[in-house]
């Protein structure tokens, strides 16, 4: 007889990574270990998360966090990580903000490519952040120093090259070169 696993939620997966070293995402109510990242990852995802916090500081829109967990999905529960992600003021504010994983979608969730990670991982990362209600799933690539957007609608704009990444709607009057998060 097949045992049952036993799945976590949002909830216990938080007192479980209280209690554990490492670093993990909930999928389906199964804990993930993740990878440590490699240099190239926590680079671009530090390039981008600054871009992002000295963007909400200078125009007093939204908040960046880099690593916060959301629950992206209830029964079973699904709680990824994205390496750096944006929220709009208006939602879940600084204040009001909980000690366990957030409820509040992110506006923006980044996801940097690492040699650990699969095209179809990647592929239902993006999926999930976008049926949660994010409007914008970037990919950074820094193997081909390229990203990706990917929007609700299901179209996709890739930047390459000496391309500047910009989005009037979510984030009017930023713009982030490639060059500035490759370095």
């Amino acid at each position: 007889m097949a045992q049952q696993k036993t799945l976590l939620t949002a909830d216990e997966f938080y007192d479980f990574c209280c209690r554990n070293d490492g670093r993990y995402e909930l999928v389906d109510g199964e804990v993930v270990e993740l990878a440590p990242a490699n240099e190239q990852h926590g680079a671009a995802a530090l390039n981008i998360g600054t871009a992002f916090n000295l963007y909400s500081r200078q125009n007093g829109i939204g908040r960046a966090s880099v690593e916060t967990g959301y629950v992206l999905r209830q029964g079973p529960d699904t709680v990824r990580g994205p390496d750096v992600s944006f929220t709009a003021i208006g939602k879940d504010e600084w204040g009001s903000l909980g000690s366990r994983f957030s409820r509040e979608i992110p506006d923006i969730a980044v996801e940097v490519y690492s040699p650990s990670n699969t095209a179809a991982e990647m592929a239902r990362k993006v999926r999930e952040y976008l049926a949660a209600g994010s409007q914008r799933v970037w990919v950074a690539y820094p193997s081909t120093r390229s990203v990706v957007v990917h929007r609700p609608d299901g179209t996709t704009i890739t930047y390459t090259g000496g391309d500047v990444i910009t989005d009037e709607e979510l984030l009017p009057g930023f713009s982030l070169p490639l060059s500035d998060i490759f370095r």
